[in-house]
Order: structure tokens, then sequence, then C-alpha cells
């Protein structure tokens, strides 16, 4: 813990949790399906492999992105990696019909179709599908050599991380100065795909909640115009106002997902406010005092006093 230094006491303690976001905010993420193409390399085709599917593109959503990427796409890379085997039937038919021969007597291997008679490379094959498809069979399947899935979780709840702040602060009463000696964040994200990414996402959430809890707000005037178009009005935390910030995992895996993995940003972003305003107003408490708007600037503690 350190040591204050433009602070007086009072100091305090509080505690605040979080179980999950609103469902407005889960439904937005949800809603809309990721989607995962598969498409195989010619390089692994000929060894007679199909390449793992990787996520292309996933569609724009309301929704924060970067908390629940994991969540989706390494579930959406998963499925797609169950049809990959329909992209070896699609080749395997495809050469078949350039060898004019059956597509039960050809096999995919060595960078090629290969029937009783003759082979076919998977370059001839794509030049076939993509440039000249008048020369296949009517029944060609449209994805050729393309295999596109969509993922979407089995229900919406218990996708998302849940967590505990504690913080420990010091409130000047001359100044209104608020300074955060001590912070701990207990989150649990379900399986860890990459618990530095994990820790990431949870110091970045913490430290964009101490901004909403201290300093970011956007007033307007009686015309509507806003007060805070700059940087100079608009406050944002930066390392000296950031305390060394302690963050404990737990894994309890999701049931839904197919790694028991979670979203995990909201376990850092949402605790901050509730837990620095408790812990401030426990610390003016003695003083008869009470602040119920954020962010908790040293202009409305020094309001609140004063009254």
């Amino acid at each position: 813990m350190r040591t204050p230094t433009s602070c007086a006491a009072p100091t305090s303690i509080a505690i605040a949790r979080i179980a999950r976001p609103s469902f407005e905010r889960r439904s937005q993420i949800c809603r809309r399906p990721v989607i995962a193409s598969a498409a195989p390399s010619v390089a692994n085709l000929a060894h007679g492999t199909v390449t793992p599917p990787s996520v292309k593109f996933a569609p724009a959503y309301e929704g924060v992105t970067a908390r629940v990427s994991p969540l989706h796409t390494s579930s959406a890379r998963f499925t797609s990696s169950n049809e990959s085997p329909n992209v070896r039937r699609n080749v395997a038919k495809i050469g078949a019909a350039l060898l004019q021969t059956d597509a039960n007597s050809v096999t995919v291997r060595d960078g090629g179709v290969f029937g009783p008679n003759a082979s076919v490379s998977l370059r001839d094959i794509a030049r076939a599908f993509y440039l000249a498809p008048a020369d296949l069979p009517g029944d060609t399947d449209p994805h050729g050599l393309e295999v596109t899935q969509g993922y979407a979780p089995e229900r919406l709840t218990g996708l998302h991380t849940g967590s505990a702040h504690a913080a420990v602060v010091a409130v000047d009463p001359e100044t209104g100065g608020v300074e955060i000696l001590d912070y701990v964040v207990v989150e649990d994200a379900g399986v860890l795909i990459n618990p530095m990414i994990v820790d990431g996402q949870i110091l970045g959430g913490t430290a964009q909640g101490i901004g909403s809890a201290l300093y970011e707000e956007m007033p307007f005037d009686g015309q509507g115009q806003p007060l805070a178009s700059t940087l100079a009005d608009y406050l944002l935390p930066g390392p000296p106002e950031v305390p060394d910030i302690r963050v404990l995992h737990m894994e309890t895996p999701s049931p839904y997902t197919e790694f028991g993995q979670k979203g995990v940003g909201e376990g850092g972003a949402i605790g901050p406010a509730a837990a620095i305003a408790n812990a401030v107003n426990d610390a003016l408490k003695v003083r008869g005092v009470e602040i119920c708007e954020i962010p908790i600037t040293p202009r409305r503690i020094l309001a609140a006093l004063r009254s």
C-alpha cells in the first residue's frame, strides 16, 4: 500500500460486487452470429489434411467486442473445424467430375485428386471451380472450396465474468482530492485461454472504471453545447492516478461455451464506480456527507462538505 501524498484522513475501504451486465447489453452481444470461414490451403491439402478454420470477420454490433471475442471466436473456430470434411468431399467431387469418374473412386492426397487412371491437381480444381464453373456438373456445391459456419451460444446467461472489487481511498477534506491507496479485483472468467490477455482486460477495464468514478464527465450548457470538448476539460486517469491493481483469478467453467471460457471485460470496468464511491462515502460519513453522483470530483466533494 502506498503512503498518501496529497490527501489527508479520513481513509476507508469498501467492496462492490457485480454478477453480470444488464440484459440489454448481453443481448446486443449475442444476437448476431459470428461468421467463420474455413478455406483449405493448397499446401495442407497437398498432404491430405485440411487447414483448421480461421475466423475471418464478425458483423458489427452495438456491444463492445474485445471482451467477448474469445467467447465467440474460439467456439466458432471449433464449430467450423467440424465442417472441414465437407471441403474434402467437395474437392473430391469436383476432381472426379474433371476426371470423368465417380467420386467414390477418387482420393484426395499429395496435392491433388487421384482416380483409377489419372489425377488432377488442386490448382486445376480451384481454377475450374472459380474460373470455369460451366465445366462442372449442375449439382456442384456452390460453396465449393469454402465452408462458412455461424455460431451463437446456447443461452445468454452464464457467459460473462463475475467479479468483486475492494478499494482503499484517502479523501482530503480541504481540497476534495481522492487518492486510491490500494485496489484489489477478484474475477471469474471461466477457463483462462490466455491469462496475460485476461490480466490486460481486467487492468484496462479497472482503469476505465476509475475514470468513470473520479474523472470522466461530459457536461453541457443550457443550449446543449458540450463543455468538455478537449482533453484539457475531459479528464482521463493516467499512471499517477491508477494504483498498482492486484488481480486474483477464479476459474468456474461456463457450461454454455465450447471450452468453458467467458467474456471478461465487465469484470474490470463495471465495479470501480461502486467500490470507489462507497469507499469515498464511508470516508466522509464522519462529516455526515454522502455523494450519490459520479464522477466524484473535488468540486462535488467540497460542495457536499460546505452544504
